[in-house]
């Protein structure tokens, strides 16, 4: 289990270390049991040491820091933290489920990791799950994107760690478009619905990070990912407002997201993409992406770039 040695620095590292091994079957209603199916993905995805010999660069580590993020801050049911069973009526749950499942199932396809029988809801849900090894039909395409993407990075030979990247988000986008559609038509009491518009307006946002081939490797996560959301469910404003200003700042905009009309988020997303059209322009991202979304006097170059990349031919 190679692993970057800041990691035991992190409270990520005892799941990392502790998360029990998939053996027989992989129950995806129990944290662990994700938690490992991540750790055999990224493990299994290193041949060569392609992203490193302590796999630092695998951009599988964005996922397993999200999870863990979740579990932390009881987004996957109010016991998780206790038990560690997953609530499949949680909608952040169910996301992640997307995020879990999907990949591991498309990486059994592309031979990365064992074929193992998945265990169906412990209950019955307001979502739909694989049920009887039988997936359902609106996350059939995002299992082909996540074999495309296993199947890129295990060929041999030096992969462009941005074509993974792009690889990588065009299935993330592809559960999360699921996601979206699922909880926009279930009943999602009693979870809050402000938590439910910052989850809608988190989905809008990965457009955004797709769009750019966000890094989600393990330096670019410790260095840029570790403090920018919320160690609490959204209930009320006042708890936006209590937060730290940067998360706050962070969730104001996902908010804000959420709540555009769908044309102009469309409109805005377009030149976004358009923007980001150019290797140049990814590699800027950081400034790019935060002149857009909290325009200053201070970042006005940034803004002013932003513009050149749009017009440019």
């Amino acid at each position: 289990m190679a692993h970057p040695e800041e990691l035991t620095a992190l409270d990520l590292y005892s799941v990392w270390m502790t998360a029990d091994d998939l053996e027989e079957a992989f129950d995806p209603f129990r944290f662990e049991q994700r938690m490992a199916a991540y750790r055999l993905m990224i493990d299994s995805t290193n041949p060569a040491d392609r992203f490193g010999a302590d796999n630092r660069h695998n951009p599988l580590w964005g996922l397993m820091f999200q999870h863990q993020w979740q579990f932390r801050t009881d987004r996957l049911g109010a016991d998780t933290r206790r038990n560690g069973r997953i609530d499949p009526d949680s909608p952040w749950g169910y996301g992640n489920y997307t995020l879990s499942v999907v990949p591991w199932l498309a990486a059994g396809a592309a031979g990365v990791v064992p074929v193992l029988p998945v265990a169906d809801p412990p209950t019955p849900s307001r979502f739909r799950y694989v049920t009887g090894g039988d997936v359902p039909e609106e996350l059939v395409d995002a299992v082909d994107d996540w074999r495309a993407y296993f199947t890129l990075v295990s060929r041999s030979g030096a992969a462009d760690p941005e074509q993974a990247r792009l690889a990588l988000w065009k299935a993330h986008k592809t559960c999360l478009d699921v996601v979206v559609r699922a909880i926009t038509d279930a009943d999602t009491a009693p979870w809050p619905d402000l938590e439910i518009t910052f989850l809608r307006g988190w989905c809008r946002m990965v457009d955004y990070l797709w769009a750019a081939a966000w890094p989600t490797d393990f330096g670019f996560m410790t260095a840029h990912g570790l403090d920018v959301l919320p160690e609490t469910l959204l209930t009320t404003p006042e708890d936006v407002r209590a937060l730290p200003p940067k998360v706050r700042g962070n969730v104001t905009n996902v908010i804000g997201l959420a709540t555009t009309p769908g044309w102009r988020y469309q409109l805005n997303l377009m030149l976004w993409k358009r923007i980001m059209r150019t290797r140049e322009a990814r590699d800027q991202v950081l400034p790019l992406l935060d002149a857009v979304f909290n325009p200053r006097p201070d970042n006005a170059a940034e803004r002013r770039t932003l513009l050149g990349h749009l017009l440019r031919p």
